[in-house]
């Protein structure tokens, strides 16, 4: 295991977070450090340690939290955090190159996989409530026999379904959604874009 990956096992990022004066409620929400708002739009989950702001879209982990807000590299950014939380990473110990480019490969990976679930849950939030008006108008005009009706049901539970795994799900919910459910969710994607061009 490399230094940056140790430490990033061993950092509490709530720590780290308090540290850097990062102000966070009860539901460990606040203001972004790294673009100007009113309302709290950056969050952290304790448990799965990441960071993430739903008004710039920045996020990560622990390491990436100090690489931004002190606009270094994941090997310094580790350092700092072996200091601020005594992870007690031997530093002195020469490191390769290899596995500084083989985290960094990493976190290019895990930033496109963390696009790409940001992106399908705008696609299904937009496809809820498309369904939500459909069922609502069905409703309206007594089509329960009809058969539109019957299916914007049916998806309208799915894609609520979705959205939950992809909002609060684990990592390995999100991949396996990622491996069952892209070309679904791409294919409702395109028909998006066909509606609004």
């Amino acid at each position: 295991m490399n230094k940056i990956q140790e430490v990033k096992e061993r950092a509490n990022i709530l720590n780290v977070a308090g540290y850097f004066n990062i102000e966070l409620n009860r539901a460990n929400k606040g203001i972004c450090p790294f673009h100007k708002e009113n309302t709290a739009s950056f969050s952290i989950h304790p448990k799965k340690q990441i960071w993430k702001c739903f008004g710039c879209g920045k996020g990560g982990d622990v390491i990436s939290l100090v690489q931004e807000l002190l606009n270094i590299n994941a090997y310094e950014a580790a350092k700092q955090i072996n200091q601020i939380c005594g992870c007690g990473v031997d530093f002195n110990a020469p490191i390769s190159k290899y596995e500084i480019e083989k985290y960094k490969q990493k976190q290019k990976i895990k930033e496109e996989f963390n696009l790409w679930i940001d992106n399908a849950y705008d696609i299904l939030t937009e496809y809820y409530k498309y369904y939500t008006r459909l069922i609502r108008l069905c409703d309206k005009v007594d089509y329960f026999d009809n058969m539109e009706f019957i299916q914007a049901l049916k998806n309208k539970d799915k894609i609520e379904a979705w959205i939950d795994i992809l909002y609060d799900g684990t990592d390995e919910e999100k991949i396996w959604f990622w491996k069952t459910y892209r070309k679904e969710v791409e294919n409702l994607g395109g028909r998006l874009r066909r509606k609004t061009t």
